[in-house]
């Protein structure tokens, strides 16, 4: 018998100020709900999910969601130790002899990927298999060591001997990234090498155990072709957004929702339950209109993914981005954003996407500025915000929760959890020198 762990105890701290990444949602449901279905169309029937303190509630509730006929337990990982930790809490409640499939629920595959994997396991019930994805840039991640020497083709499963956590660029022993989709072949075995790495750094101390186990037993890497997601920082949430729209196949629209005449829906669009869309509304697919959000007059959304209950007011254009529910917009711009729920934007306020030299845009997490990879990323907006009108934030700026921007402020820093940013203006009296005459205006009325 086959056991699922999924890995969610983290505090998401990187993530911030989003909240717990696999309770993230996306076209309607969770990450961590949308990985269990995937789990048991693969056919698994028993889970062991890794929660935290700070989450355990939220994500047992999540679970109950789930199918009926798969058997969730839960392990609570008092502090978050890594992954090392909370793999070793989880193989406690596996029975020894038993094949586990580790997994993460913020991690998205291919939805075929699992199935295949598991199906290459069970013909080679003695082996490690670790899902593995090509990167021709650094990226941080774990690396893995190939057996053999020489270059890999990519295309079939290749021997591994170890993984390498972070080796800083230019020390990369492969161009292969491991993805965390591992399947172990004897949970009590695992749980021994996990027991002897414990000494060292808990960074790497899953890696170091799984490098150990590989020695006692063939590992082979299995490589992801199809395009992959990893939810690590905020800006992530449009990456994973993008792949998850672009699975949308033709429309699906809700006999519920309500398309005026006028309006119009293009592309590959999923307008969900009770939407309503006003004359000269406009979506654009691929995208998803969340259940009883509303486009006003000459709205425009493209390419992007709202929650529930937003309002999505008139003459506002809604670009590659992610909202979470109760958001509120209107004669506004928002490209490249990610908005947690119930924020809302006074009328004229845009956000900034795009640096004046087209260059990368940098955002800070837990105090470091990190490059983003993007050179489009508008804001990173935390629950509960609100932000006054004519307003202008400026690229990679990182807004709380529950913070306050005034209007007409000029926003090019940060703003931390519940605090309030507001500009001074000073205003000129004097009397008023300028008088004009009807006969004036009908002159130059003539001339334009």
């Amino acid at each position: 018998m086959l056991t699922a762990i999924i890995l969610a105890g983290g505090e998401s701290s990187r993530l911030r100020p989003l909240g717990d990444k696999s309770l993230q949602r996306f076209m309607g449901q969770s990450l961590l709900l949308r990985h269990i279905r995937l789990l048991h169309q693969a056919g698994v029937r028993e889970m062991v999910v890794v929660t935290g303190p700070h989450n355990d509630e939220a994500i047992r509730a999540e679970c109950a969601q789930g199918p009926g006929d798969v058997a969730v337990r839960f392990v609570v990982q008092p502090e978050p130790l890594g992954m090392g930790d909370a793999a070793a809490r989880a193989l406690g409640s596996v029975a020894p002899d038993a094949s586990v499939y580790l997994t993460q629920a913020h991690d998205l595959l291919d939805p075929v990927f699992h199935s295949a994997a598991l199906a290459q396991a069970a013909t080679q019930p003695d082996a490690i298999f670790i899902a593995a994805q090509r990167h021709e840039a650094y990226f941080p991640g774990g690396y893995l060591i190939p057996a053999e020497p020489g270059e890999i083709d990519g295309q079939q499963p290749f021997g591994v001997r170890g993984i390498v956590e972070k080796p800083g660029e230019g020390n990369a022993p492969s161009r292969w990234v491991t993805l965390v989709a591992h399947i172990l072949p004897n949970a009590g075995k695992f749980a021994a090498a996990l027991a002897e790495a414990e000494a060292g750094d808990p960074g790497d101390r899953y890696e170091r155990a799984l490098t150990a186990l590989m020695a006692r037993h063939p590992a082979l890497a299995l490589p992801h072709l199809a395009p992959a997601a990893a939810l690590k920082y905020p800006w992530h949430m449009l990456d994973i957004m993008d792949l998850l729209l672009h699975s949308i196949s033709g429309q699906n629209i809700h006999p519920s929702a309500q398309i005026a005449e006028g309006a119009s829906v293009r592309g590959n669009v999923i307008v969900a339950e009770g939407a309503r869309l006003f004359p000269g509304a406009a979506v654009l697919g691929p995208a998803y209109i969340g259940p009883g959000t509303i486009l006003g007059n000459n709205a425009l959304v493209r390419e992007s993914m709202t929650g529930a209950r937003c309002i999505i007011g008139y003459s506002t254009e809604v670009a590659r981005s992610w909202l979470g529910d109760d958001v509120w917009f209107h004669t506004n711009y928002v490209g490249d954003s990610v908005i947690d729920s119930n924020v809302s934007f006074g009328s004229g306020t845009v956000t900034g996407n795009l640096r004046l030299d087209e260059g990368i845009i940098k955002a800070r997490v837990k105090g470091e500025r990190i490059s983003t990879g993007r050179n489009k990323l508008g804001q990173i907006i935390g629950s509960g915000t609100r932000v006054g009108i004519n307003a202008s934030l400026m690229p990679g700026v990182v807004i709380g929760r529950n913070a306050f921007v005034g209007p007409s402020v000029i926003l090019n820093n940060d703003v931390p959890d519940g605090k309030r940013v507001t500009v001074r203006q000073d205003l000129v009296w004097g009397d008023n020198t300028i008088q004009s005459r009807p006969e004036d205006r009908d002159a130059f009325r003539k001339r334009l």
